[in-house]
């Protein structure tokens, strides 16, 4: 696979950073919006001729949506997606064994939890989850990613993907929280139907913070290149 059209802009380092020329949004949407809307719309598709607890199900699979598509295409399978994949089938075979939903709600807010907690010890030990989940969503192809992930290896960019992994633990545990709280107080329906549109606010919301830091950091550090100025 030939790697995006880049762009080299020297820097103060007298190395080359790599910039992406027309931006990867694209590819970032069509990896965070199948999991934002798909849950709900399956529900409601699903519930109008099955019991909610199969609807539930249904509309927890969309892991193995994606792991059907990268087989499809004979794409590798990220390990992430694997491990969403065993804990969503752990839910729902708890959930269907129990007859009870709460195993299939209750994941998304513990899932949501553990990463915000990961992305905590990350920052902690300089290890930033953030650049690990910047290479991939911005990039399909392994060279592509070698290539950016040298550019990135300066300690200040190091150290603005540690900040970002910091603000986002900050809001992967309030949006557990919030999920926590939507399971506990209202129907599985209406969970289906708020929860993917709160989990896109929180997303976007994130993403806004994000570019508007590293833009700041950019214009006061020259050695940092990491979005298109």
């Amino acid at each position: 696979m030939q790697a995006p059209e880049e762009t080299r802009v020297p820097s103060t380092q007298g190395a080359d950073e790599l910039l992406p020329a027309h931006g990867n949004w694209r590819r970032i949407a069509a990896n965070l919006l199948p999991g934002v809307l798909l849950p709900g719309l399956i529900y409601y598709a699903v519930s109008r001729s099955q019991p909610s607890l199969v609807a539930l199900a249904a509309a927890s699979a969309v892991p193995a949506l994606d792991a059907v598509v990268r087989m499809i295409r004979r794409r590798p399978q990220s390990p992430y997606g694997v491990f969403f994949l065993a804990v969503t089938g752990l839910s729902i075979s708890l959930a269907m064994w129990l007859r009870s939903p709460m195993f299939i709600l209750a994941k998304g807010a513990v899932l949501t939890g553990l990463m915000g907690i990961a992305f905590l010890v990350s920052a902690a030990v300089r290890r930033p989850l953030t650049r690990t989940l910047a290479l991939l969503l911005s990039e399909e192809c392994r060279h592509a990613r070698r290539a950016k992930a040298l550019a990135w290896a300066h300690p200040k960019v190091t150290t603005v993907f540690r900040v970002l992994a910091v603000g986002w633990a900050v809001l992967l545990l309030v949006s557990a929280a919030q999920q926590a709280a939507l399971i506990l107080t209202v129907p599985p329906g209406t969970v289906m139907a708020v929860e993917p549109p709160a989990q896109l606010a929180f997303t976007l919301v994130g993403i806004v913070l994000s570019i508007r830091y590293v833009r700041r950091v950019q214009r006061a550090h020259a050695e940092v290149r990491l979005i298109p100025a």
